[in-house]
């Protein structure tokens, strides 16, 4: 029966924890998937892990890493570089055979799929894989770079300020969402659980408005001054001499809806154009939301979760041919 655990995987300034979903029974060889959880990197914590998600480590045996980590503005790129990489090396030797290391297949949903691609720039030996759930891979991308407003009205920065001023904060300090997910939503198999009913949840009187902070530096095109340190986008891979660099890429499979106001499909697209298709698989769930699927289950019917199993299964085919 999968157990969930939570051991600390760094310390830069203040504890950073991950759970751990996995059972003593899996092999010691298999890959290791490592999540970083959404927030747009001003939010959210690693609770906000899909059920799909899940299930589909259990039913590969996988053992499932989700992080903390540190958040913007405090953090800026590279610590969040260091926070990714110290993730990615406790992933690697996270109860291996002996003297060897894990593969590791690295994913984020939205601005977690960041934490995954700056690895991938920068760390070796690269990932088994990437995967992308609605993810931002760059902000190098017109998006973040054209005032796009998303919110009714702009955000003035008086709002902002006592996030932009205050001390550092990392998941672990964000309130618990109600899609948080908990293991009594499956059953001991890795099945949805009929019967889990969701706690009543009263007003939440720590709900901040922190998350904000993305809509507000989306609209001030401020994401690269935070993170352009670390993140080299994708242009490079478009140049002659390029080749050897492309080839190393970790193949990557993204799903992304083509309704997605807050990350919109181009960004996903635009990576895939410069990497090429042999490198990065993009399937569209059409019509659907940003992370229209942190709440679902494998099983489920539901509109774009035929994109969700479509990604699961090329992922397949990339752990198997490696």
């Amino acid at each position: 029966m999968v157990q969930k655990t939570t051991e600390e995987y760094a310390n830069h300034g203040m504890p950073l924890k991950c759970d751990i979903y996995t059972d003593d029974t899996y092999p010691k060889d298999a890959p290791v998937f490592l999540y970083f959880h959404p927030g747009g990197l001003v939010g959210g914590n690693r609770d906000l892990v899909a059920p799909w998600l899940v299930q589909t480590c259990i039913q590969r045996k996988w053992p499932l890493i989700c992080p903390t980590y540190r958040l913007l503005p405090q953090a800026g790129g590279e610590g969040l570089l260091q926070d990714a990489s110290a993730a990615y090396e406790f992933a690697r030797d996270w109860n291996p055979l002996p003297g060897s290391q894990r593969r590791v297949i690295v994913g984020g949903a939205s601005g977690g799929f960041f934490m995954a691609a700056i690895i991938a720039h920068q760390c070796e030996p690269k990932p088994l894989a990437l995967l992308s759930i609605q993810g931002i891979n760059t902000f190098h991308h017109r998006f973040f770079n054209s005032s796009v407003l998303l919110t009714e009205e702009e955000i003035p920065p008086s709002t902002m300020e006592k996030f932009i001023t205050g001390p550092m904060e990392s998941g672990d300090d964000m309130p618990r969402d109600e899609s948080a997910f908990v293991l009594d939503k499956l059953t001991a198999d890795g099945a949805k659980n009929p019967d889990y009913s969701p706690p009543k949840s009263g007003p939440n009187d720590c709900d901040s408005q922190r998350g904000m902070l993305y809509d507000f530096y989306t609209f001030n095109n401020s994401f690269v001054d935070l993170v352009g340190s670390v993140d080299p986008g994708y242009q490079w891979a478009k140049r002659p001499d390029a080749k050897d660099r492309v080839a190393q890429w970790p193949k990557t499979v993204i799903f992304h809806g083509n309704n997605d106001p807050d990350v919109e499909l181009n960004v996903s697209e635009d990576m895939r154009d410069c990497l090429g298709e042999d490198k990065v698989t993009l399937i569209i769930a059409d019509g659907q939301p940003h992370l229209y699927e942190l709440e679902k289950f494998i099983e489920d019917d539901g509109p774009g979760m035929d994109a969700v199993r479509q990604s699961v299964a090329r992922l397949d085919e990339i752990v198997a041919s490696s």
